[in-house]
């Protein structure tokens, strides 16, 4: 018996316990299955959908620099939820119908699915217990799918049915204006309510192009706006690979490079190895004390070209509180230390290695800074091309070395 086919038994198996994971395993042939069984059988099959709708309601994907991407399996969580809600029944246990409802309402909204949202969020209140929240709580926004019942959702969902956020987008196509000015507010509402996508992501704008590029908010796709409507990339990407191991296989060195930061801490940065360019960002967060890496993707045009001309395009159109630095230290903030997975952060501080995490401190020696950025690049290449990839990016000043005296003690 397959993965799949013992998730199946067991879901439908009201004495068994369904194993954990079903979302690291989830296809759609297991989809296909659930559903002929379910439409196979009689009843609402509460528990079944629950199981099912919960295990499958987000799929993980590849995890890299401390962060996973994911995929939201929407289509199959709604159609679970449909088939559910047309077999409901009176009497149904309340809190699997709460949970069902829930992540079909997510769904649904998410999808802008206007008529299955406001239907499924009418019997989902009439379901749940306990006072209203009042305020809105959770990461995502309303449109992302982030529903609840405090005043800002209910009046939402009461806008969503009537019609009114159709209207608001259709006012801001009509207004019209380059691609690159727009807000980005306006962008999401655009994406929403037109095809169903959730730019999130600003990664660089085209403005000979008329085009802005955004990874999407589950960091999962790439998509471009070009003033009238959001459409899926141009040119292949891959979002946070395990490996980079592809990318750099005929690669000799970095061809191009652009790093900025935001503060100490915030940072954006490029790197192209020939026709592939890699782009990062990483932002601060206060309870871990650094930087981490929000999204790292893999833009693949046809030709070297192309992508200088990508590169070019992240430089120009960087945010106006992002600075450029120098590739590999600024004499006023410190060294650009690069992090590799299972290696110290490392970077060059004149002729030296600057290494460490927390802080910084010199390493290695060489004859002078130029063989001291040499040896740095081959030891990165050799690393991208043994599996290893980079994760994080720091400004450190390093510490300086001790003195001799400091060494062998005063006399």
């Amino acid at each position: 018996m397959s993965d799949l086919d013992r998730y199946v038994e067991a879901l439908f198996d009201d004495d068994a316990d369904v194993p954990e994971g079903m979302g690291r395993v989830w296809a759609p042939e297991l989809h296909r299955s659930v559903m002929a069984r379910l439409r196979a059988g009689s009843g609402p099959r509460t528990r079944t959908v629950h199981e099912y709708v919960s295990g499958i309601h987000k799929t993980p994907g590849t995890y890299r620099s401390g962060r996973r991407t994911e995929s939201r399996n929407d289509r199959e969580v709604m159609e679970a939820t449909d088939h559910w809600v047309e077999r409901w029944v009176e009497g149904t246990d309340s809190e699997l119908a709460v949970r069902i409802l829930g992540h079909g309402v997510e769904a649904a909204t998410r999808r802008y699915d206007r008529g299955r949202a406001a239907a499924w969020y009418a019997l989902w209140r009439r379901y749940k217990t306990g006072r209203p929240l009042r305020k809105h709580r959770g990461f995502h926004t309303f449109m992302e799918g982030g529903v609840d019942d405090c005043p800002d959702c209910v009046r939402d969902m009461d806008r969503l049915a009537g019609g009114e956020f159709d209207r608001a987008a259709a006012a801001l196509l009509d207004a019209g204006g380059p691609a690159a000015d727009w807000p980005e507010q306006a962008v999401k509402l655009v994406a929403w309510v037109t095809e169903q996508r959730h730019p999130s992501f600003r990664l660089f704008a085209q403005r000979a192009a008329d085009r802005v590029w955004y990874i999407d908010l589950f960091r999962a796709s790439v998509v471009v706006f070009d003033g009238r409507s959001v459409a899926a990339s141009p040119v292949p990407f891959t979002l946070s690979p395990a490996s980079d191991v592809d990318f750099v296989a005929d690669a000799t060195r970095c061809d191009q490079q652009t790093v900025a930061f935001s503060g100490k801490h915030n940072y954006r940065a490029a790197q192209r190895y020939g026709r592939h360019v890699l782009l990062m960002e990483g932002t601060y967060y206060t309870s871990r004390g650094q930087a981490e890496m929000n999204y790292s993707v893999w833009l693949s045009p046809p030709t070297a070209e192309e992508a200088a001309g990508l590169v070019e395009d992240f430089a120009a159109s960087l945010p106006r509180s992002f600075r450029r630095v120098p590739i590999w230290s600024d004499p006023r903030r410190g060294s650009v230390m690069r992090k590799y997975s299972g290696e110290f952060a490392v970077g060059v501080w004149g002729s030296s290695w600057a290494t460490g995490l927390q802080g910084a401190r010199l390493d290695r020696e060489f004859a002078g800074e130029q063989e001291a950025i040499t040896a740095l690049e081959a030891q990165e290449l050799d690393w991208l091309k043994a599996g290893k990839v980079l994760t994080n990016l720091y400004l450190r000043m390093p510490e300086p070395k001790p003195s001799q005296n400091d060494t062998n003690g005063s006399h």
